[in-house]
């Protein structure tokens, strides 16, 4: 099975093979071995600049960030791969996607957020310290009827400005996951039976750090990655669409896909080639 993963980037497409790579080689103990995965990103968005991190709060920058996710699918779709991942917390144009590709399309955030729950009577959330990040997560678990779960609190940024940590990490990892692992032994004993890196660049810096559970005053408590329940849960669709002739599609919303005679007069209304 071919899973193309969609950075929520303007990453050059000579540098798609070195993020596969990467990938495969941080996940390859926990997937099939026919599983393959493609790391892609979008075609267009602004350069990343600190000063303008605020722009991924804004709904029209959202809107356009979609639109790119969504070609993104088409193209993906095109290209014969069997599903898609979103790599961002923010899912953004997942809902859209599924709405015209013909393939399970999956974020990170929803498929990782009931899977914490399931893990632990109490959750907490590690994010970075972004604008407002603190409050999209818990808006985002409120919207999946997961508060019950959330520890008192529990939703915690990084004690490291993220445009200073990420670029860290992108070097070395570890230390950006020693801090992390530090926060998360905190929410533990504050009462969290369980903690998830509610961002893709958390989430993978620490897995490629070996963070995969923390032992705290003699608990064992799982550390969830949400890029590799999103790889696992999609792995479990495309074997169930296999065998039992499951959807080829998400029905989590009120619509299906479009077909190849409606996509087409809806492409030529918007002026899409």
């Amino acid at each position: 099975m071919k899973i193309c993963v969609i950075q929520v980037a303007l990453v050059p497409e000579e540098y798609w093979s070195y993020l596969t790579e990467q990938f495969t080689h941080s996940y390859q103990q926990v997937l099939h071995p026919d599983t393959r995965i493609e790391v892609r990103g979008v075609s267009a968005m602004p350069v990343p600049n600190p000063a303008n991190l605020h722009d991924y709060r804004n709904p029209y920058f959202e809107l356009l960030l979609k639109t790119e996710v969504v070609k993104a699918s088409l193209k993906a779709e095109e290209d014969g791969f069997n599903a898609i991942i979103v790599n961002c917390f923010d899912d953004p144009g997942v809902k859209e996607a599924r709405g015209v590709v013909n393939i399970p399309v999956l974020g990170i955030c929803e498929p990782s957020l009931h899977f914490v729950s399931q893990m632990g009577r109490k959750f907490a959330a590690l994010v970075p310290d972004l604008p407002g990040q603190v409050e999209v997560v818990k808006q985002q678990i409120a919207e999946h009827g997961l508060t019950s779960h959330l520890l008192d609190d529990g939703v915690q940024k990084e004690c490291v400005p993220y445009t200073e940590s990420q670029p860290e990490a992108s070097e070395n990892p570890q230390p950006m996951a020693d801090r992390l692992s530090g926060q998360a032994v905190e929410l533990v004993r504050k009462g969290a039976n369980a903690i998830i890196m509610a961002c893709g660049g958390l989430g993978d810096n620490c897995f490629r750090s070996g963070v995969h559970s923390l032992e705290v005053d003699g608990e064992i408590v799982p550390v969830i990655t949400p890029l590799l329940v999103s790889l696992k849960q999609t792995e479990a669709i495309l074997a169930m669409k296999k065998a039992y002739d499951f959807p080829g599609f998400s029905k989590a919303h009120d619509h299906k896909p479009l077909d190849a005679e409606s996509k087409q007069r809806v492409h030529q209304g918007y002026g899409i080639v």
